[in-house]
């Protein structure tokens, strides 16, 4: 059984905690329940804790999970920062990559702080 994500309104952004995925399906089924949480609550941005994932999938599930979830970010137009373990990513960032090619505003780091201050603005003020 999956596990579902955590939602957490904050000054704006929407936090999620996301479980483990161990594939595309899973991968998607976590952005699909994100976009429905952010259509209902009017979220554009969206900082992803995803340190739970403690090591890498294969690169094509990574591939097929971009080109799958890029569909559902375009169409809510939203900004994502992701939080991962260095180790659970490939230091290429093959999967940014993919969802950028894609035209979805999405980058992943290694620490919160510089996810939030990237994702609202480096000053803390919130930028649309």
């Amino acid at each position: 059984m999956l596990a579902h994500p955590e939602f957490e309104e904050r000054e704006g952004y929407l936090y999620v905690r996301v479980p483990p995925a161990v594939s595309a399906d899973e991968m998607c089924a976590h952005a699909e329940r994100i976009a429905k949480e952010c259509e209902a609550g009017g979220h554009r941005k969206v900082l992803i804790d995803a340190l739970a994932n403690e090591k890498t999938l294969p690169i094509m599930t990574y591939y097929e999970a971009g080109v799958r979830c890029a569909d559902m970010a375009i169409s809510h137009q939203v900004k994502v920062a992701c939080v991962v373990r260095l180790e659970a990513t490939y230091h290429d960032r093959f999967y940014e990559s993919v969802l950028r090619n894609r035209g979805v505003d999405y980058r992943w780091f290694l620490d919160a702080e510089e996810a939030r201050q990237w994702l609202v603005g480096v000053d803390g003020k919130i930028q649309g």
